[in-house]
């Protein structure tokens, strides 16, 4: 922090996909607030996706480190505001320890009311997770309401070959597709000229991976390395194809455009891709839709019809309309 300077502290610890937003919300309110320094505590492996911008720092926030551990760490900083956007339990006694030190909070407020009207009345639609972000920066002092920007192009690479990213699964069944039909859009996308396909997904995945690449000689598994040279690789795909999971929000703070395969969840959770095209969004207009904000709910008729009835050709097909767009 440099002397004299408005300093903003920024937590949010998890998820990673709703840290992953903050990225470009972030790059777009530096670029406005050059007087103003901002320290984000995140997920320490997320460091890379915050690199290039302007003015901010970043401390890596182990999540087993306690409470009492992690407070010491973050006054070191010296903030002279701090923004909580985690709003769970852990932030609020932080946010309860900065208070006493006489250091002003803000805080995001989750809309607990309007998510469960939401499950009962389906019309409704949250704001998105960036703009709620975006108010709280805005009372902590960094000016200028962020804008979304027109939504992101497709540029075809220069060497002909079309490369896109798979990543099938997600952290809850209620957001995944499943893994026979998920194969059924490889092989069809596989049949395409000039194809690459690199999938994406944690070693819990691998399984199927291996099976996949060993069947269709131009499906890749990358090769494991830190999650900065995931993330360049992720920048030199034409397209992604992802659940409503980390991955989704990592290609669009890149500028990639995303397939987005959508089940117990709705974009108009608020959870929707940065820059993303709602035509890019592969969902079934189904009445029980959404049924939970995050997916971690069981499906009520047990049937998981929202993924389950999704045609492989139906993702096939939005997956060309971008890559020939």
């Amino acid at each position: 922090m440099r002397s004299g300077r408005r300093h903003i502290l920024v937590i949010r610890f998890s998820a990673l996909g709703d840290v992953a937003i903050l990225a470009p919300v972030l790059k777009q309110k530096m670029s406005e607030n050059p007087e103003v320094d901002v320290t984000l505590a995140g997920p320490k492996m997320l460091a890379p996706l915050f690199a290039d911008i302007q003015n901010l720092s970043y401390i890596g926030i182990d999540k087993r480190i306690g409470i009492l551990k992690i407070f010491p760490l973050l006054m070191e900083c010296r903030p002279t505001v701090v923004a909580d956007l985690h709003s769970v339990i852990r932030s609020f006694v932080l946010d309860f320890l900065f208070i006493l030190h006489l250091i002003p909070v803000h805080v995001m407020s989750k809309r607990r009311m309007m998510r469960k009207r939401l499950l009962k009345n389906k019309n409704i639609q949250l704001e998105a997770s960036w703009q709620r972000y975006d108010y709280v920066l805005r009372q902590a002092g960094l000016k200028g309401k962020a804008e979304m920007p027109p939504y992101i192009v497709h540029s075809k690479s220069s060497d002909g070959v079309r490369r896109v990213g798979v990543a099938p699964f997600s952290t809850a069944r209620g957001k995944d597709y499943p893994v026979g039909k998920m194969e059924m859009v490889l092989e069809k996308l596989s049949g395409q000229p000039s194809m690459e396909i690199y999938l994406f997904g944690g070693k819990d995945h691998y399984q199927y991976f291996t099976e996949w690449a060993g069947k269709y000689s131009n499906v890749i598994i990358p090769s494991s390395g830190s999650f900065e040279d995931e993330l360049e690789l992720i920048k030199r795909l034409d397209v992604m194809v992802s659940m409503d999971s980390a991955n989704l929000h990592f290609a669009s703070a890149l500028g990639v455009p995303v397939v987005t395969v959508w089940g117990a969840t709705h974009p108009f959770c608020g959870f929707a891709g940065w820059r993303q095209n709602p035509q890019w969004s592969v969902q079934l207009d189904l009445p029980c839709r959404p049924c939970s904000i995050y997916g971690s709910r069981p499906c009520e008729r047990g049937t998981y019809e929202c993924m389950e009835s999704i045609p492989p050709e139906m993702i096939v097909e939005k997956v060309m309309m971008v890559l020939n767009s």
